[in-house]
């Protein structure tokens, strides 16, 4: 499959400047929804990782009973408990978590939705509405995991966003088809299928998650074949879900204008030029995980290469880019 690769010098655009005229908030806020009893690992890598690629401020919304485990793998996240599992809903029932959920979301750059979500039926109800708010307040959301399979149940909410970048794997992919009425027979081919998806939801970003990942809004298609770590551990998918969330952050905090910039890069443009950067770095940062840890790699490593890879793809062009004068 031949590769297509936007420039690295575009996506540096998105990358806010740091300088002492900024205030917490304005290199983006992030909130991860998801985290039930069984997995909390999940939302803390979507988070972490937007926090290593340095959004400013990065929330999790989970269940009550992950909140504390949560707030245990790091004090650098703002844990809120409010989802609860049909085992829990009794005292706090659907409408109540919507008066305290849409409030938070209000206030944040990008979404990510479906990390450590689980099967249980509250929770997913509460995440199907939350995926609601995001929309009617305009804001990017990266849908993973079980926020996959509300897609696949009700394509029409998320049908037509622009915003929104759906990241499935393999499996996920072809029950994605399997909705949709699509044929995902190993003699389609795979960038054709992909845009095929993309196109029947109504133009959202897709990333078929592969040996190469591909990535499409069903008129475009970026292929990025940067080199990964050779392990397949649980949570990479996570990472680069807070990833893509941090650059669609940036991009909304680019097309406000907050800080001064060449104004070169379409608002149409951002979700794939996020998508791709969110797997390169992904990528690389899987790369140099393995590259010391081999057999050992777990996502705690990848996830403490996350800045290094970043820096290793962007840092000289930074340097390089200066944004124009006041």
């Amino acid at each position: 499959m031949s590769s297509q690769r936007p420039r690295l010098q575009t996506i540096a655009q998105l990358i806010p400047p740091l300088t002492y005229d900024l205030h917490k908030g304005d290199c983006g806020r992030i909130a991860a929804i998801g985290g039930c009893e069984e997995y909390t690992g999940a939302p803390y890598f979507v988070a972490s990782a937007a926090l290593r690629l340095g959004a400013d401020l990065a929330y999790v919304v989970c269940e009550k009973d992950a909140a504390n485990v949560i707030k245990g793998y790091s004090p650098d996240l703002i844990v809120n408990p409010y989802l609860r599992s049909d085992a829990n809903k009794a005292d706090h029932l659907l409408d109540n978590i919507d008066k305290r959920v849409f409030p938070l979301l209000r206030n944040m750059h990008a979404v990510s939705a479906g990390s450590g979500l689980g099967n249980d039926l509250n929770m997913r109800e509460s995440v199907r509405r939350a995926i609601k708010h995001v929309r009617e307040l305009d804001i990017p959301i990266v849908l993973d995991a079980n926020s996959l399979a509300i897609v696949c149940e009700t394509p029409e909410i998320i049908h037509g966003y622009a915003k929104a970048i759906l990241t499935p794997n393999q499996p996920e992919f072809k029950r994605l088809c399997k909705a949709l009425g699509l044929d995902a027979g190993e003699d389609v081919a795979a960038d054709k299928l992909a845009q095929t998806v993309a196109s029947k939801l109504g133009g959202v970003t897709l990333v078929r998650k592969g040996k190469f990942d591909i990535i499409t809004n069903g008129d475009r298609l970026f292929v990025c074949d940067e080199t990964g770590g050779l392990r397949r551990c649980g949570g990479q998918g996570d990472i680069l879900s807070g990833a893509t969330a941090t650059f669609l952050a940036w991009g909304e905090r680019y097309k406000a204008g907050a800080w001064k910039h060449s104004g070169d890069i379409k608002d149409e443009d951002i979700p794939m030029l996020a998508a791709f950067a969110a797997c390169m770095i992904t990528r690389h940062a899987s790369f140099l995980a393995y590259d010391e840890c081999g057999r050992a790699t777990q996502s705690t490593s990848v996830l403490e290469q996350v800045d290094i890879a970043f820096d290793n793809k962007f840092e000289e062009i930074l340097k390089a880019v200066k944004p124009p004068k006041l």
